[in-house]
């Protein structure tokens, strides 16, 4: 696949300019003091060096697809199988080499270098200490602050400007603390190799409205079902129940924002056994009911 947009060679994408980068289809955006949430559309890349203009946290909301690059002063590449709620650190003004075919759409959270500046001040944190690039990440208190900057957008900023800017300063100082200086690329030692996990996830996106258990998932991926637990936690960050789910509920919230399909309907037809369990999973990952979350997207 060839890329409709050409990247220039050590392009910066702009997530927090006024005129949006013309690789980042821009579809919505919120900022408040200094931190910008958004969601758009990645063009593919055929191979060039791009970063950010912003320290970024991107995360995936589309299908998974592979992504190659190479760090800054290494001659050997990364592949990753970026999965969706994936989550991405990008360091502000430092392109690296990449290479991707898909055009995912993104949930980004930018800082603006003044922002990162005063908490650099505040967290003591050593400016050799910088952040790297990361991929594929899965971290829990990432989850749930994305979660609850994905409704504030969702929804046009109902909670205000000072919720928004406070979840997002929240965001980068677990960045800070947690990331600055640690290692380019988690290990994934144990994991499932590139095509065992393309092959399981693609049977997921698949069978969403099935009863897949873990037994199931073992034989696709042709493993015993103890290792596959382990390796596929290993290579996608969660467990395969807890992956399932997520995915049943990002296609839950598609058809409830989309569609005149009621809550029971979009319960059963994504395998969940009651309106009940149904309403109390999609609440635990979204942080509102399906009712409420149909009628705030008309």
């Amino acid at each position: 696949m060839t890329a409709a947009y050409r990247w220039r060679r050590n392009e910066l994408i702009d997530f927090a300019g006024a005129k949006p980068s013309p690789g980042f289809m821009l579809c919505s955006r919120l900022s408040a003091g200094g931190v910008t949430v958004s969601r758009g559309r990645l063009a593919a890349n055929d191979g060039v060096e791009i970063g950010s203009a912003q320290l970024v946290v991107a995360v995936i909301e589309s299908d998974a697809f592979e992504l190659e690059w190479r760090p800054n002063g290494d001659d050997q590449s990364r592949r990753h199988w970026l999965l969706p709620n994936s989550a991405q650190i990008v360091p502000a003004g430092m392109p690296c080499h990449s290479q991707w075919n898909a055009r995912p759409t993104l949930f980004t959270v930018a800082f603006e270098p003044a922002l990162i500046e005063t908490l650099l001040r505040e967290t003591g944190i050593r400016e050799e200490d910088a952040i790297r690039a990361r991929f594929g990440m899965r971290d829990p208190d990432i989850d749930s602050l994305i979660a609850k900057l994905r409704l504030e957008l969702q929804f046009g900023g109902w909670s205000g400007p000072p919720y928004l800017e406070s979840l997002g300063v929240v965001l980068a100082v677990h960045i800070l603390r947690n990331y600055a200086g640690a290692r380019s690329s988690r290990t994934t030692d144990g994991g499932l190799d590139i095509r065992r996990l393309r092959r399981v996830v693609e049977f997921i996106e698949a069978h969403l409205g099935e009863e897949l258990t873990q037994t199931e998932l073992a034989r696709v991926a042709e493993l015993s079902p103890h290792h596959f637990a382990s390796a596929f936690r290993t290579s996608a960050g969660v467990a395969p129940h807890r992956y399932l789910t997520e995915r049943r509920i990002a296609r839950a919230c598609e058809l409830l924002a989309r569609s005149e399909a009621t809550v029971t309907t979009v319960a059963h037809a994504l395998g969940f056994s009651s309106h009940g369990h149904f309403s109390e999973s999609f609440r635990r990952f979204v942080g509102v009911t399906p009712s409420a979350y149909k009628a705030k997207s008309r």
